[in-house]
């Protein structure tokens, strides 16, 4: 790579990054699910209402990152694309793959909050929210895009996304803790968190900045990928919205009980 080049990469990454730097403020992030999430803890039948949506949505986010290499063909970008999507299967150890780790969790905290084994293959045979399917539907049809731009700028919106939602649902598990007799008992539990919030997910960040850069080279360029990006924001926060009428809805059904 010449000096130029080396420059302009340079600077179209910060250029992508700019556009990150204010996504604490959007609705997907600042939001009033995740304001009752941390406010205190809820009633067993309101967080198996989270379970279920959170699983709903969660259990695609591997699938994502594999059609972000299938439909991004900018060797730079797709090479990023496969760091991410490597670490989501647990680095290559299946029984650290993410999706197992939240599975484990979920189950854990569910079983500890009803009093009897809850297992997340109950969750799965419950219909998910309309506003979640469609959360669901709208995100693939971004990953699918034959367009690289929209599907690198959904990505960078995902990745982004998704530090800051796992530090706020983390800090609203830590209401749980006392269903865990040992210190150390509810901190291995939490592995699905610490993992990403540790190293997986501020690498995924990093990497969807670099290969969204990877295929701006123009105005016309970055406008798509942006279009992409916002595209993702809104359906992010249309989940949550859903989330949270119905994580509402069944807490004040518990205490009418």
């Amino acid at each position: 790579m010449t000096l130029v080049q080396h420059h302009a990469t340079t600077d179209r990454a910060a250029r992508v990054a700019a556009v990150v730097a204010d996504i604490d403020t959007t609705p997907a992030i600042d939001n009033d699910f995740y304001r009752l999430w941390m406010g205190g803890p809820l009633p067993y039948p309101a967080v198996r209402v989270f379970a279920r949506e959170y699983l709903s949505r969660t259990r695609f986010t591997a699938v994502m990152v594999a059609l972000s290499v299938l439909n991004t063909t900018d060797l730079a970008a797709r090479v990023e694309c496969v760091k991410n999507l490597y670490s989501e299967y647990g680095n290559g150890n299946a029984e650290k793959a993410h999706l197992v780790l939240l599975e484990n969790f979920l189950c854990d905290l569910l079983s500890r909050l009803a009093g009897h084994e809850v297992s997340t293959a109950e969750l799965s045979l419950e219909e998910p929210l309309p506003s979640t399917a469609a959360f669901s539907a709208g995100q693939r049809e971004l990953f699918s895009s034959t367009d690289q731009r929209v599907v690198q700028g959904a990505l960078l919106a995902q990745e982004h996304l998704a530090f800051a939602m796992l530090t706020r649902l983390y800090e609203g598990v830590r209401n749980y803790k006392p269903l865990w007799p040992r210190e150390d008992d509810f901190h291995e539990a939490c592995e699905y968190f610490y993992v990403h919030i540790g190293e997986a997910e501020k690498e995924h960040k990093r990497e969807a900045i670099t290969s969204a850069a990877a295929v701006c080279r123009t105005e016309g360029d970055f406008a798509v990928l942006v279009s992409g990006y916002d595209t993702f924001l809104t359906l992010t926060a249309e989940y949550w919205r859903g989330v949270h009428r119905a994580v509402t809805a069944a807490d004040d059904d518990s205490q009418v009980m």
